[in-house]
């Protein structure tokens, strides 16, 4: 087995959403998915396929999303997740029952972020709701099967059972914070006495603040670590991009510093914020801490994913870019085949929700506008 290749996630973990399970979060082509139940898609021949690639030393292509970021930037969240399970859960067996849950078990959320949809956003109700008029047939699939999912109650049934033997679970949105069952959620761990066995992990927007009867909860778990997805900062590109208030969230953030909670910044970036990189990087870097800063990349939808920006665009913020940070990151840029059909896609979708927002980029983020339309391509 070898270690440029190894992932733990395949043989510790499995992710759940809805009814579909993968060995990870990062995961998106569907014929990687399973509908099995959890201890069968644990076993199942997919997950198992997967494992075998990786003690052969090979890339399995279910992995791509990481390969491509390795191949350009040298970091990548598999050596995050491997070195993270390494501590929590050890390296080197193959269990029969997960170690590791990922488990995205609510859709409940007041932002309605441009690169995000109804799945992961209830924010997405009423433009999901436009679309469907306008007669996007994938848009009326999407709301038949995720019209409002507070809670999902069959996955927890299917859950319960493996929360004896889970040492990290990571609860993803929605809005994490939002979901008006995570307390109970948390208060049954408790009861069953495997709280204090588990590293929690809670992703958020940030802005939701800390209330008591949470705090209590989490201060039982063997460790908690929020991870605050902030992809802007400063308030127009914050609205823009995810329709929320950047001065409340980092006044919530400031109250979530005086808990006993372990806080990380994790932007994620598209077409929208690329350009502003240095920025965000600089700014979540002073407030986290550069050593609790990672990032992710837009993917999916692909309309935003920043390697269709045309190249004068790319060229233009990889030269104008000075922080040591971004020099990590911006290589991605070229990971991968640009589509000149999927930037004009991203166009006009953007167009549309500019004027259903009534939020003009030229307004809101005039630097990529000017990008994007200035004539002068150099």
């Amino acid at each position: 087995m070898s270690k440029d290749t190894y992932c733990s996630q395949p043989y510790y973990n499995i992710n759940i959403e809805g009814e579909q399970k993968t060995p990870c979060c990062l995961i998106y082509d569907e014929k990687y998915w399973t509908s099995k139940p959890v201890t069968e898609a644990f076993r199942s021949d997919l997950f198992d396929d997967i494992r075998s690639a990786f003690d052969r030393g090979q890339q399995h292509p279910a992995c791509n999303t990481c390969w491509r970021q390795e191949s350009t930037t040298g970091t990548s969240p598999r050596l995050a997740y491997t070195q993270t399970q390494q501590g929590e859960t050890g390296i080197g067996e193959r269990p029969s029952q997960p170690k590791s849950m990922q488990w995205s078990f609510s859709n409940t959320c007041n932002y309605a972020c441009r690169t995000c949809h109804l799945q992961y956003s209830t924010g997405w109700l009423r433009e999901t709701r436009q679309l469907m008029q306008q007669g996007h047939s994938d848009m009326a699939d999407q709301f038949e099967a995720w019209h409002k999912s507070p809670w999902d109650q069959t996955r927890l049934e299917e859950i319960k059972p493996h929360l004896a033997h889970i040492q990290h679970l990571e609860l993803f949105g929605g809005e994490t914070l939002l979901a008006a069952r995570l307390p109970d959620l948390l208060q049954m761990i408790v009861d069953m006495g495997r709280a204090q066995h588990i590293n929690l992990v809670l992703t958020t927007n940030g802005s939701v603040a800390p209330r008591a009867e949470l705090v209590d909860l989490l201060a039982q778990f063997a460790s908690v670590k929020m991870t605050f997805s902030i992809d802007a900062v400063t308030p127009d590109t914050f609205r823009y991009i995810r329709t929320g208030d950047w001065t409340q969230v980092k006044d919530n953030i400031s109250q979530w510093r005086e808990q006993p909670v372990q806080m990380f910044a994790n932007p994620t970036f598209s077409i929208l914020n690329v350009w502003d990189c240095d920025r965000i990087l600089k700014t979540l870097g002073k407030m986290f801490g550069v050593t609790r800063l990672g990032w992710n990349w837009v993917e999916a939808p692909d309309r935003y994913n920043a390697v269709h920006l045309p190249e004068h665009v790319k060229q233009q913020i990889i030269q104008s870019s000075t922080y040591f940070h971004s020099r990590k990151l911006l290589p991605q840029l070229h990971s991968s085949t640009r589509s000149e059909t999927t930037w004009q896609d991203f166009l006009k979708r953007t167009a549309w929700l500019d004027e259903s927002r009534s939020q003009p980029m030229k307004k809101f983020l005039p630097e990529l506008h000017h990008m994007i339309y200035n004539e002068n391509k150099g």
